[in-house]
């Protein structure tokens, strides 16, 4: 457990201190976006995660729409775990299980995120990181 936290807190800390706009060769670059010449729905998340550990949340939304929600509910499965390896039971709210229904409307849109940053017009350009 302690690795896992130290793991976390080592990427943050890297997150914070290097700039992805300024040292883009200190980060890997996007396979998908090398590949296909398109955006991919996680294009701008490494932009979007320095932007969130200095507490530009707007500018976040900017690069990537969907990450600060991911990071938001990644952050509290987080929290969740970490709390019931501490207190040896679920002392924080997380639901049981996650409907089918959710899963694929999660799926579709993140694949019509995709396809709608990749489209050159207006206001869709908006989209792109």
């Amino acid at each position: 457990m302690i690795l896992m936290v130290a793991l976390v807190i080592l990427g943050l800390m890297y997150a914070f201190i290097i700039d992805p706009e300024k040292n883009p060769e200190a980060f890997f670059p996007c396979t998908f976006r090398s590949v296909f010449s398109v955006y991919c729905p996680g294009c701008g998340n490494t932009r979007a995660l320095h932007a969130l550990t200095h507490g530009h949340v707007l500018q976040a939304f900017d690069y990537n729409l969907l990450f600060p929600f991911a990071a938001l509910i990644l952050a509290w499965y987080y929290l969740v775990a970490i709390t019931s390896l501490l207190f040896r039971k679920r002392v924080m709210w997380v639901p049981e299980t996650i409907p089918i229904w959710s899963v694929i409307a999660v799926g579709v849109g993140i694949v019509l995120f995709t396809v709608l940053r990749n489209i050159p017009a207006w206001p869709f350009t908006i989209l792109a990181p």
